[in-house]
């Protein structure tokens, strides 16, 4: 029982940790598909958050996220079809936090993105609230494709 405990490498797609770059952690919780769920992603770490977040809304509401996300996250990427939704949510509550807000077109761009903010320290975590329709098959394919992204950068 010990072996298998020690050498659980964890679950796809659920807070799986892709790769350290730019001195920073990235995850792939893609199996996130409701704002609860990523509520409970980023109740996870302890560490500053870069936080992509968007996909296709299951008609939930976003304020407790929102919430959280101006006391624990340091910055936020928007991808998908829920972007506006999303940013409405979080700018409808005056803070000092998210620091950055950012918005791009699919989740390759919102990778790239991250790049350029993220710093030595952080966590990086795709735990996106919403589903994967809008642009793949299943949160399968997303969390894939994110890894597969994650992994190219140089």
């Amino acid at each position: 029982m010990r072996a298998g405990v020690e050498g659980f490498g964890g679950v796809p797609h659920r807070l799986e940790l892709v790769r350290t770059w730019g001195g920073a952690a990235w995850y792939n919780d893609s199996i996130a598909t409701a704002p609860e769920r990523a509520i409970a992603a980023i109740c996870a770490f302890d560490e500053p958050l870069v936080l992509l977040l968007g996909g296709r809304d299951k008609k939930l509401p976003w304020d407790e996220l929102a919430t959280l996300i101006h006391q624990r996250v340091d910055h936020v990427i928007l991808f998908g079809e829920a972007a506006d939704l999303i940013e409405r949510a979080i700018r409808s509550q005056a803070s000092e936090r998210p620091y950055t807000l950012a918005r791009c077109e699919d989740l390759r761009q919102a990778v790239q993105a991250v790049a350029e903010v993220v710093e030595p320290g952080d966590v990086v975590l795709l735990s996106p609230g919403g589903t994967s329709f809008d642009a793949f098959r299943d949160f399968a394919e997303r969390g894939e494709q994110y890894r597969l992204w994650v992994n190219e950068l140089s």
